[in-house]
This record gives structure tokens, C-alpha cells and sequence, in this order.
């Protein structure tokens, strides 16, 4: 009786701490203009915390031209889709939820919502966005071609300054671009594809096979 009494124990203590990982306290997803990625972020109840770069491409030669969609049609040619997850070291997370929150990311006002932010319009251009999920709020906003700051191009209006320092915090704790490029060097060769500007572009490059 004892030993199956144990065995039971045991399996409520695992379930216990498994719900207690599960169960998120706050999560943060950004999506970023200069590469399909999103960055998801997530603190649990218990205190711990995870995040990964999530990248999603597709694998086959660009749809563009008469006869490629054409010959692609008839020989009814699918493209791959690619979706990698790329770990985010738990106190880079910490760090970074906590640098972000302290600069607004749960609370900064839409674009729309503001009278100078909504005047300013852009053609073609990709969108920032952001999904908030708390035991508070859950919301979503997005900002148009909003990147890191550097020395030239710093927001002149507040509102868009603010998404920018967003941006610009979380550029500081992740390489993306790097992981980018790691993420190549792990495919195989062939073509790749992924929209760009919020999808009214699309851009194709040959991934060559690296020599060892």
C-alpha cells in the first residue's frame, strides 16, 4: 500500500510542477519588418521563463513569372513550409521582459489612437507588431516600418519613439540577425521564400551548400 501510495505522490508532484510551468503569467510576441521572425516570450507562474525566435519560410523557387506559376501548376509542385525555433537563454528572457515592460510595452497607446501618430501614412511598408497576453490585459497594436534606432533615424514623433525604444531594447538582447544567418547554414541548399512589407513583397534567395 505504501509503494503505490509513493508511486502517487510522486505523480502528483510532477503533474504539480508541469501545470505550474504551463501555466503563463505573461507572454510577449514581436513580430520584426527585416526578417519573417517573431519573438515570443513568456514568464510562468513559478517564476521561470523561456522564449525562442521563430522563423518561417517556405522552400521552392518563387511563384513569380508566367511560366514558373504555370509549370508549377501543371505538375501541381508544393512548397515546403519551414517554421524553426530558436531558444532564447532563460535570463536573457528575464532581462528583457523586465526592459520592456518598464518601458511600456504593456501599456503604450495605438497608433491610431493618437491623433499625430495616425496622420502619417506609408505605402508598401511592413508593420511592427506586438501581442500582449497578462492576467490584466490582452491586446494587440502594430506600428508601421518602425526599426532600431541608430544614428540617423530617430522618431520625430512620441508615440513612434516609444515603439521604436521597443524595438531597439530588444534588437540589444537578441541577434537576429545572426540568427538569421545560422538558421541557413543549418538548410539545405535550394531556394527559400518569405513576404516582406506586410506581405505585398516577396523575397527569394539561393541558399548554396557552405563547404566544410
Amino acid at each position: 500500500m505504501n509503494k503505490y501510495f509513493y508511486i502517487l505522490f510522486l505523480f502528483l508532484i510532477s503533474t504539480s510542477l508541469t501545470f505550474s510551468q504551463e501555466n503563463e503569467k505573461r507572454v510577449y510576441e514581436i513580430s520584426v519588418i527585416n526578417q519573417p521572425q517573431t519573438i515570443e516570450l513568456i514568464e510562468y507562474e513559478n517564476g521561470q521563463y523561456s522564449g525562442n525566435v521563430i522563423t518561417e519560410i517556405t522552400k521552392g523557387k518563387s511563384r513569380t513569372g508566367w511560366l514558373n506559376r504555370t509549370w508549377r501548376n501543371i505538375w501541381n509542385i508544393k512548397d515546403k513550409e519551414i517554421v524553426d525555433k530558436s531558444s532564447i537563454d532563460q535570463a536573457v528572457v528575464k532581462e528583457l521582459m523586465t526592459e520592456l515592460k518598464e518601458n511600456g510595452i504593456e501599456t503604450i497607446k495605438k497608433c491610431n489612437d493618437d491623433a499625430e501618430c495616425n496622420k502619417h501614412m506609408f505605402l508598401d511598408g511592413g508593420t511592427v507588431g506586438f501581442k500582449i497576453k497578462t492576467s490584466e490585459t490582452e491586446r494587440e497594436y502594430g506600428f508601421e516600418e518602425i526599426y532600431p534606432l541608430n544614428e540617423n533615424n530617430k522618431e520625430k514623433i512620441d508615440l513612434r519613439f516609444k515603439a521604436q525604444n521597443l524595438i531597439t531594447i530588444l534588437y540589444k538582447h537578441v541577434d537576429l540577425k545572426q540568427r538569421f544567418s545560422e538558421l541557413f547554414k543549418r538548410l539545405p541548399r535550394g531556394y527559400y521564400n518569405w513576404y516582406q512589407a506586410s506581405g505585398h513583397s516577396i523575397v527569394t534567395i539561393k541558399n548554396r551548400k557552405r563547404k566544410k
